[in-house]
């Protein structure tokens, strides 16, 4: 029989499908993985809450609180999901899909997606989504990559986004459960690892689509709400874009309640690049400051006189209206004793008569 080129790379798919359902035996039923995503997601959450408290961002501590309250209830749901079925699970092996089954499966897949195609460089399955498009928010397309080795394994595949829409807080999350290309796939795992143990390829990449289509915001890695939004560089919070602000010094967002302006010129900074006046306590730009010439303290322009700050200011003022110490006495400067012993002979009281040959000086 002489099949088109497609159908024979379905068929060449179909057989090393069947060659690893064939030599894995027996079939392990299979089980909820451990949630191990979750409790990653919890601790980036934690971590973000510890943050917001630390720098007093109550709007942001307030929605941490809550999403990891969410978050630590789907993480119980799933380890006790995972728990039951460990203790349920059936004893008898699951039988073998056959080479016809597998590939009347695949070649069913052309009536429900848009493409259907082989990758045997990558030995994948894939087809390709419509666009997603969940509360107006437009995701873009996908690819479901069902990987041909691991088939048996527990979620053999992996969601590729065609048309990369990405929030700015997460560039790993191309869908609110898909994170690095791993979906989250909840209450659908039971029929996602069902279908792969029986064979049912068609009902398996239906599921998968499905979730794809369907929004959960309690398990979602990125909440659509933010989904457009800008990550403040500050609090860790997700506004709305006319709700945030470049800064001047680093281009970082910031959203509102955390931006800081430089009290001279009025550009706006984020926390780390907004320095304070340590006078006046206002923030200014490292521009708008200078250091002062005693003290080496960062002052603004209205701070300053005499490129002193406030304090060596005064100290200097202090300083130059006291009184100089008196260390002057009634004694005239030090004079010669020439210069001393004249002053003394003219302010005598005693008369000096002169002295004329062959007389005697006598006192008058």
């Amino acid at each position: 029989m002489n099949l088109p080129k497609h159908a024979r790379h379905l068929l060449r798919a179909a057989i090393k499908l069947k060659d690893v359902y064939d030599k894995q035996d027996p079939m392990p039923q299979p089980t909820s993985p451990l949630p191990q995503d979750r409790w990653a997601q919890i601790l980036r959450t934690e971590r973000q809450l510890h943050k917001a408290i630390h720098y007093g961002f109550e709007h942001a501590a307030r929605r941490c609180r809550q999403r990891l309250s969410g978050q630590l209830q789907l993480f119980q749901q799933e380890r006790s999901a995972c728990d039951t079925q460990l203790r349920s699970m059936p004893t008898r092996e699951i039988p073998k899909p056959s080479l016809k089954t597998l590939y009347e499966e695949l070649i069913s897949l052309a009536q429900e997606f848009l493409e259907v195609d082989v990758d045997r460089v990558r030995k994948e399955i894939v087809v390709r989504t419509e666009r997603i498009v969940l509360e107006e928010t437009d995701l873009g397309r996908f690819e479901i990559r069902l990987s041909i080795p691991d088939v048996r394994e527990i979620l053999p595949f992996r969601i590729v986004a065609l048309d990369p829409k990405t929030p700015i807080s997460d560039d790993t999350v191309s869908h609110p459960h898909v994170q690095s290309e791993n979906l989250c796939v909840g209450d659908g795992l039971h029929a996602i690892n069902r279908a792969l143990a029986e064979g049912r390829l068609c009902d398996f990449f239906l599921t998968v689509r499905q979730i794809l289509r369907t929004y959960n915001s309690a398990s979602a890695y990125v909440d659509l709400e933010d989904w457009n939004g800008v990550h403040c560089g500050d609090c860790g919070d997700t506004v709305d874009t006319d709700d945030c602000n470049s800064c001047e010094q680093c281009h970082g967002q910031v959203c509102d309640h955390c931006t800081r302006r430089c009290q001279d010129c009025d550009v706006s900074l984020c926390s780390d690049c907004a320095d304070v006046c340590e006078d006046c306590d206002q923030s200014y730009c490292r521009v708008c400051l200078q250091s002062c010439q005693e003290c080496e303290s960062e002052t603004c322009h209205s701070c300053l006189e005499n490129d002193l700050c406030q304090n060596c200011h005064t100290l200097q003022q202090e300083q130059n209206d006291a009184e100089p110490e008196d260390t002057s006495t009634d004694t005239s400067p030090s004079e010669t004793p020439s210069e001393k012993t004249l002053r003394t002979l003219e302010t005598s009281h005693v008369a000096i008569q002169p002295v004329c040959l062959g007389e005697t000086a006598v006192p008058a």
